[in-house]
């Protein structure tokens, strides 16, 4: 692939274009792939600021992508994708589905972009639901894929299965491992403890990953003992939330001691979100990232960073069908 093509969504997350333009330009400093970039918003607001940040050559490849409509916060979530096509978040994935771009980017409503993309784009092939992937930082450097991680609230059996084997084949594509471990998340390693959806689960994600590990409690997510971890969106979503804010506690704990506060902080950077940036759907027919609302400008350079790797290495792809499938 000579480059990968990005629409990215500037209107979205709570800091707006200023900072997501901003984002994007630190991206393209730190990353040596080409790519090319289609901004999808305000067209007088996008050349606004562009300008006030260096212009063309500080952006590099780009083009902006003008939309008229943007989405209320009381919108109806459900077919604001039928109505509302011309705003960025929309927009963004339609380029995908016109074979425009490779990938999308966006800091908005989780709800509304997951219904764009698996309306539009469609669900991959042996996928039952989508589910949204987040790679955390382990002991052992390396990092672990979690899912899901806000995208189904609840789940039955088949779904949990279904993460599994989109989650294992996405770490073999974007770390190139050979035969990830994958777990599932439990209250206990025993095997009398959990739900009867948690026992139906293990039963399919032990007869179809090839390297299932059994159950993971949650205060071995991070241990680096298992490669991708499986659990329903809601469990997925606190956990995730709960070691993002590892990093504040540091800062505030740790920022009373002056002589050790610097080279802690330092050492403490790995609980940091903004390294992360942005989280894939797993299971759309295409790459769409969803970066925090809450994103800096680093968190965005690193979103794109992750969408860019994420094509290149063809990490999305197609999910293999459960074994006995037709």
């Amino acid at each position: 692939m000579e480059r990968v093509n990005l629409a990215v969504d500037v209107e979205s997350g709570d800091f707006g274009p200023q900072v997501i333009i901003s984002g994007i330009i630190e991206a393209r400093r730190k990353n040596h792939f080409p790519f090319k970039v289609f901004i999808c918003g305000n067209e007088g607001r996008i050349s606004e600021v562009i300008a006030s940040l260096g212009g063309d050559r500080q952006l590099g490849e780009y083009e902006i992508v003008a939309c008229e409509d943007f989405i209320n916060p009381g919108e109806n979530r459900a077919n604001v994708w039928k109505k509302q096509i011309d705003s960025p978040i929309i927009r963004c994935i339609a380029l995908q589905k016109q074979n425009k771009v490779d990938a999308s980017i966006s800091a908005g409503d989780t709800a509304i972009l997951l219904g764009a993309a698996l309306f539009i784009l469609g669900r991959s092939e042996g996928s039952v639901r989508p589910a949204l992937a987040a790679f955390l930082p382990t002991v052992q450097k390396k990092p672990v894929l979690l899912l899901d991680v806000g995208a189904n609230l609840n789940c039955r059996s088949e779904h949990l299965a279904s993460f599994a084997r989109m989650g294992e084949q996405y770490v073999k594509r974007f770390l190139a491992m050979k035969s990830p471990r994958v777990s599932l998340l439990n209250i206990g390693k025993e095997s009398v403890k959990g739900t009867k959806i948690i026992f139906e689960a293990e039963e399919r994600v032990r007869e179809e990953c090839g390297n299932y590990t059994g159950f993971i409690e949650g205060n071995e997510v991070l241990s680096g003992n298992s490669d991708v971890v499986v659990c329903d969106g809601f469990c997925g979503n606190v956990l995730l939330k709960a070691f993002e804010s590892f990093h504040q506690l540091a800062e505030s704990v740790l920022g009373n001691s002056v002589k050790s506060y610097p080279d802690l902080k330092k050492k403490m950077l790995v609980l940091d979100p903004e390294i992360y940036g942005g989280v894939p759907f797993l299971g759309i027919r295409g790459t769409v990232f969803k970066a925090h609302g809450r994103s800096s400008s680093r968190a965005i350079a690193n979103a794109v960073n992750a969408a860019v790797t994420a094509v290149e290495r063809n990490a999305v792809g197609t999910i293999a069908r459960p074994k006995g499938d037709s």
